[in-house]
């Protein structure tokens, strides 16, 4: 939002599911509050989902929860497989620089994502890897 003057105030979630193994999976429970939260304190505020490299089960899994949820929540969620499309998608909506590797080959934002550090210490209106400097 702050990027754009208010041009754009909308959420863009991406999960990226390339090298997922069911180990790796967060739980249930964890799942189920997120969406809540999403429903619950961002009405509206979701401008889409793209679930990148997703297993075949996740995308079985969508084709027959789809039809149970509202159909402007469902026309948000976009599955995104390969280079060519992940190509054609993101670089429309991410720059090069803000970019991790997994989202366009030409990435530059290489770094490993810190999730606690982001999701506590980093304000709501800043791209994950953009520069912060905090004010204390």
């Amino acid at each position: 939002e702050r990027n754009t003057d208010g041009e754009k105030s909308k959420i863009v979630v991406m999960y990226d599911y390339n090298e997922y193994a069911m180990k790796n999976s967060p739980p249930t429970q964890l799942v189920k509050k997120l969406l809540y939260n999403l429903r619950d304190h961002w009405p509206e505020r979701l401008e889409h989902v793209f679930v990148v490299d997703a297993p075949f089960i996740f995308r079985a899994f969508w084709a027959v929860i789809k039809h149970f949820i509202d159909p402007i929540t469902k026309d948000l969620v976009q599955f995104v497989t390969g280079e060519e499309m992940k190509r054609k998608v993101f670089s429309e909506i991410v720059s090069e620089e803000h970019a991790t590797p997994w989202m366009l080959a030409e990435g530059k934002n290489a770094e490993d994502a810190d999730m606690q550090k982001y999701l506590r210490d980093i304000p709501f209106d800043y791209a994950y890897g953009e520069k912060f400097s905090d004010p204390i």
